[in-house]
């Protein structure tokens, strides 16, 4: 009996030793994971107040926060206060989707647009900054590969600088790597849970910016070859469950829009974007005509030289001559494809490669937007703008170039280490990322890309970018050490 008691004693005394011993560990890894990401989170928020805290007490010039496109998102949201409506001029509102408006209402309520706008859109852009290292620690199961990918997001000067813009590209960026966040952790669990939230995210990032419109169905065939390759039904259903969710909330808008102003699309965007920029970009090229003229004989935005062009337009309603730009854009196109496909490759680079200087010359008054900046880059090139700049204002501009230039160089250099790394996990999740990665640089593509629109995939660059960083830490420190490279 006496040895059945200290057997038990001394059973017990083992077993709380070894629960003991794994509670030290997970508080130990607690630690690590948590000590360096309120560093991190702390730099997030310090530089995105900075940019702010400087305009507003230098220049004092709360209008700097905005944009040529600000005003056409403030409308429909004090409609939709006033009057319950998503209208703008006493019209349905076509051309904006009602995700950045509702956005703006608090904003609005509190009579303090800018800051209550800002102050809401740099606690996003730090949540961000945190997915960023959720995303990378559930690909990656490394807390300092985690860490480096947060710092790189943290650090991003255009991320930075849109925190502090009345502009939906913080918002749409916030909700698209939480809906990665959610369909990474669906590919770890196989929960239908995670993925119907991953639908849920990337429907509420559409309405945001509806330059996602299209992602549903690059997912579901992601989703799809997966449970193709794995061979369970149970896989198979979920996938399409994603897209009929997906296109279910999506829907529902176009719904609206078709109720009120038979217009079947989900924004008229696209189609006023294929007559006034596509169209006009290769009318431009074809009849040797500066970019920004050949917009205004089209009648971009001045509706009686478009009417004077298509008389018969005149008694149209909105949605039908929406249209009628869409088909009439789509057609220049189709009629000139190579000189086209030049076009949208140069905005892909230019979407990928602009550090965003003239945004901060704009937000710090060294620019306006009368300057017709679009036009100049388009007729004479990026760099021959940049080269005229230089010459205005080079201390300035050199500056902002030079930082961000260098984190550029860095984050691209460190993703594509990352990318073609034999030990990359060559997994659904990195194969995901990766695809729309390619998704946004494509859509963004054409005249109107610049550094703007490439704001949702920097997070998912930052991801890769982190392990790269965390490769290159590694030879570093085998050399020192005189150890053999990997």
């Amino acid at each position: 009996m006496l040895l059945m008691i200290g057997d038990y004693v001394s059973g017990s005394v083992r077993r709380g030793a070894a629960r003991s011993v794994s509670d030290f560990m997970n508080r130990k890894r607690e630690s690590e994971i948590l000590i360096p990401l309120i560093y991190i989170l702390s730099l997030a928020f310090i530089v995105r107040m900075a940019v702010p805290l400087i305009v507003m007490l230098t220049i004092k010039d709360y209008s700097l926060f905005d944009s040529p496109d600000t005003s056409s998102y403030i409308k429909p949201a004090q409609e939709l206060l006033l009057h319950g409506r998503f209208y703008s001029n006493g019209l349905p509102e076509l051309f904006r989707t009602p995700g950045y408006p509702l956005f703006l209402i608090p904003g609005i309520l509190l009579g303090k647009v800018e800051a209550v706008t800002i102050a809401l859109q740099i606690i996003l852009s730090c949540l961000t900054t945190y997915l960023v290292f959720k995303v990378a620690l559930t690909l990656f199961d490394d807390t300092r590969i985690a860490a480096w990918s947060a710092f790189m997001c943290a650090i991003d000067p255009v991320s930075i600088l849109y925190a502090s813009k009345l502009l939906s590209e913080t918002l749409s960026t916030f909700l698209t790597i939480l809906f990665v966040f959610y369909l990474l952790r669906y590919f770890k669990t196989e929960s239908l849970k995670m993925l119907l939230f991953a639908s849920l995210f990337l429907s509420a990032s559409v309405y945001v910016r509806p330059a996602g419109y299209f992602l549903p169905i690059v997912i579901f065939t992601v989703l799809l070859a997966w449970s193709l390759k794995k061979r369970r039904t149970v896989l198979f259903a979920h996938a399409f469950g994603f897209l009929v969710c997906s296109l279910f909330i999506i829907g529902l808008w176009q719904l609206r829009n078709h109720r009120v102003a038979d217009y079947s699309g989900f924004s008229s965007v696209p189609d006023y974007n294929l007559y006034c920029y596509q169209a006009a970009s290769v009318r431009a090229i074809q009849e040797g005509m500066p970019y920004y003229e050949m917009q205004r004989s089209m009648g971009c935005p001045d509706k009686k030289i478009y009417y004077q062009n298509h008389p018969e337009q005149a008694s149209w309603d909105r949605g039908k001559i929406y249209r009628s730009m869409g088909r009439e854009g789509m057609k220049t196109i189709s009629g000139n494809p190579v000189t086209y496909f030049l076009i949208h490759a140069k905005g892909m680079l230019r979407t990928f490669i602009d550090p965003g200087v003239t945004e901060y010359l704009i937000l710090f008054k060294h620019y306006s937007w009368s300057g017709g900046l679009l036009g100049r880059i388009l007729d004479q090139g990026l760099f021959v703008t940049f080269k005229g700049f230089a010459r205005t204002m080079p201390v300035f501009l050199f500056s902002i170039f030079i930082i961000s230039g260098l984190y550029l160089v860095v984050l691209y250099c460190a993703a594509a280490l990352a990318i073609f790394h034999e030990d990359l996990p060559h997994s659904v999740s990195s194969a995901v990322i990766l695809c729309i990665m390619a998704y946004y640089l494509v859509v963004s593509g054409g005249p109107v890309g610049y550094h703007r629109f490439r704001l949702p995939i920097m997070p998912l660059v930052c991801v890769f970018s982190g392990y790269g960083l965390y490769l290159l830490r590694e030879r570093l420190s085998r050399k020192e050490k005189g150890s053999p490279l990997p």
